[in-house]
């Protein structure tokens, strides 16, 4: 049976040429910026063979550009997913073990399915911009986004790694130490949260705004959308990438508006410093994250930020120190999703920062 639907003239295509062309058609449309409805794509297919020619085609444009495979491995219990390739690719379960995933499309298909959801979701993701990381939606969980171009890669294959994000803050208590925390928070004590990746820095911190004050102005600074509060009173930056929209520009920008606290969602690079000066001008319930592998660690890491991206302060690493441990007072340092230490800084001499252990846990449980 030859399947006509416009072109009769035409010879039918069998099977894998019939494939080969919807494929072709797709990526022209991919390649003017637009992902077709089917409705759109079936009026532009050639002459077919048979119904499960057009059977097949219509399967494999519904999995490249309505993702239902997605939506089964997203309901499994994860806080993370690496999508490395087809027969590579993993999640990270809640209790922090890695399983391996398959993702049911064709190898050809991969960078395919990568080029529709950035797309989708309106990112420049290219040759000239290998990186992004975005907030997203996905069946009615939130997610941050992070996508690799293949053109950084030795083997050309493009990758994404999806995180969870609680669409309400986890409860306190789940972190350990609630009662310090809370008490920190009410105080307005100037806190810095460090951690690896995944240790739940944000997370802590999007808990702990639920006990700010809700007659406080919050500034809240991120470089993707995550600190996700029900706060009434908050004014909220996303980074972008002129020095215009950048956060170092925003903190400087944010203390104008007369904020009550200040939150910033992770110290990378030149937003250290209006940070730290915000601090030093008398502003008090500041918060942020920081990757770091300890409390302590985590003022060095602050310190040699500092130093990087004075620019003309150009303040000797002794002075920076003095700077910080003046004026940051807790550092709170997190490991799998739970508090490991908490310390209260007291000062420095000579570079070398003096600190009270607060909290101090040995492996998960005990205290000394």
């Amino acid at each position: 049976m030859m399947l006509s639907l416009f072109k009769d003239a035409e010879s039918p295509l069998e099977h894998d040429q019939a494939l080969a062309h919807a494929r072709r058609l797709l990526v022209s449309s991919l390649n003017k910026g637009m992902i077709p409805s089917w409705d759109q794509f079936f009026q532009e297919l050639p002459v077919l063979n048979t119904a499960e020619v057009l059977e097949a085609i219509k399967d494999n444009f519904i999995r490249l550009t309505d993702w239902p495979f997605l939506e089964e491995i997203l309901s499994l219990e994860a806080t993370e997913f690496f999508f490395h390739s087809v027969d590579k690719s993993q999640l990270l379960s809640y209790s922090g073990e890695k399983r391996p995933l398959v993702v049911p499309l064709r190898q050809e298909d991969w960078q395919l399915w990568l080029e529709i959801i950035s797309i989708k979701y309106k990112q420049n993701w290219n040759v000239e911009n290998p990186f992004c990381s975005f907030f997203g939606e996905l069946y009615g969980k939130n997610y941050r986004f992070s996508m690799i171009h293949g053109s950084t890669s030795p083997n050309g294959v493009s990758k994404i790694i999806l995180r969870s994000l609680s669409k309400r803050p986890h409860p306190i208590a789940s972190f350990g130490e609630s009662e310090l925390l809370i008490d920190l928070i009410k105080n307005k004590k100037n806190i810095l949260i460090a951690g690896s990746t995944g240790s739940g820095k944000t997370s802590l911190l999007t808990s702990l705004l639920d006990y700010s004050a809700p007659d406080e102005h919050l500034v809240v600074l991120e470089d993707t959308y995550e600190i996700i509060t029900d706060h009434p009173h908050q004014t909220r930056f996303l980074s972008g990438e002129t020095t215009q929209t950048s956060l170092r520009s925003y903190l400087a920008y944010s203390l104008r508006l007369s904020p009550d606290r200040i939150v910033l969602g992770e110290m990378r690079s030149h937003e250290v410093v209006p940070f730290l000066m915000a601090m030093n001008t008398g502003h008090k319930g500041l918060m942020g994250t920081l990757h770091a592998s300890s409390a302590a660690d985590a003022l060095n890491r602050v310190a040699l930020l500092f130093t990087l991206y004075a620019g003309e302060a150009n303040l000797a690493f002794e002075k920076v120190m003095e700077l910080i441990c003046r004026n940051l007072e807790y550092v709170v340092f997190m490991e799998n999703k739970k508090v490991k230490e908490v310390i209260k800084i007291l000062g420095s001499d000579k570079g070398v920062p003096f600190y009270e252990d607060v909290v101090k846990y040995k492996g998960t449980d005990s205290l000394f």
